[in-house]
């Protein structure tokens, strides 16, 4: 299988040829669509609900409810008695999760834990999709060559949406964050932003933000956690590169921990950075490109 690392090497020195090899083409448009669910299914939907309810047995409860600012509102509302019984159980839960606090240095240790076990446990580990875009506002390119990297730009950051499935411990090992690495994370709590920790009984949701580091490398800081690129692979590659530099900002991890097992089922990684690079090839040029990487991952044992 193909080292993920060369990958990425080629991958930026073809950014870098684009910006120097060709001449404008014109900016591609970008077309974004939203789905939008019309007034009128809304109303149909909320209709058919109201009929379904209204075939249940329901019961009035009202609750007192006081905002921010002290005033007080009285809540009345229609359920049925399956929904009273969801209810209720959701807020036992809220109490419990919230009679238990963390620290930053529980809630490293507890995801360390879990994610690690992927690289030593796991029988099949899925990547359900990845999301590469490029950030526009962290891009800026010499406008000669604007148009035609911008396009070029377009076609290589497509989002990968077929899953791939690695099932043998070879292809997890390689594969899964921090690839080609016995470990998924060796994570400190320094270097942590912020980390929440949600018990919803069964699992822990954990989310966890990184401080912004520049020319991370594996092992430590965000490259402990995260599938960095590194500078001196670029400048070793390179030799029209004089400077290359990465700034890896507002990345975030994600991990469903199983608490009966502590081990990570379902993990999610985005990692936006931006490349620096100053580049001798028909006189001194300094480029900077904005990326942001989205990968999910379900991990079967």
């Amino acid at each position: 299988m193909k080292n993920r690392k060369i990958s990425i090497l080629a991958f930026i020195l073809a950014v870098i040829m684009i910006f120097f090899t060709g001449c404008n083409s014109g900016k591609g448009d970008v077309e974004e669509t939203t789905e939008n669910t019309t007034v009128e299914e809304a109303t149909v939907e909320a209709e058919e609900t109201t009929v379904a309810v209204e075939e249940q047995e329901t019961e009035v409860i009202t609750e007192v409810v006081t905002n921010e600012e002290g005033e007080t509102e009285i809540i009345t509302e229609i359920v049925t008695k399956e929904e009273k019984t969801t209810k209720k159980a959701d807020k036992e839960t809220e109490k419990q999760t919230q009679a238990k606090s963390y620290t930053t240095e529980e809630i490293v240790a507890i995801f360390n834990t879990g994610v690690n076990k992927v690289k030593t446990d796991a029988t099949k580990v899925v990547k359900n999709y990845e999301k590469r875009i490029t950030n526009r506002d962290k891009t800026v390119i010499p406008a000669a060559v604007e148009g035609m990297a911008e396009d070029m730009l377009g076609s290589l950051m497509k989002d990968d949406e077929k899953p791939t499935v690695y099932a043998t411990h070879d292809e997890i090992v390689e594969n899964y964050i921090v690839p080609n690495q016995s470990y998924s994370s060796k994570l400190q709590a320094k270097d942590v932003a912020s980390a929440t920790i949600k018990d919803t009984g069964s699992t822990y949701e954990i989310v966890i933000k990184l401080k912004n580091q520049t020319n991370p490398t594996a092992g430590v800081g965000v490259g402990a956690v995260c599938d960095v690129i590194e500078a001196n692979e670029v400048a070793e590659g390179a030799p029209f590169v004089d400077k290359f530099t990465t700034e890896y900002y507002n990345c975030e991890v994600k991990a469903t921990i199983d608490k009966a097992t502590g081990r990570a089922i379902h993990t999610v990684y985005r990692t936006p950075l931006v490349l620096n690079i100053t580049v001798s090839m028909f006189g001194k040029h300094d480029i900077s490109v904005g990326f942001t990487f989205e990968k999910d991952y379900s991990i079967t044992y």
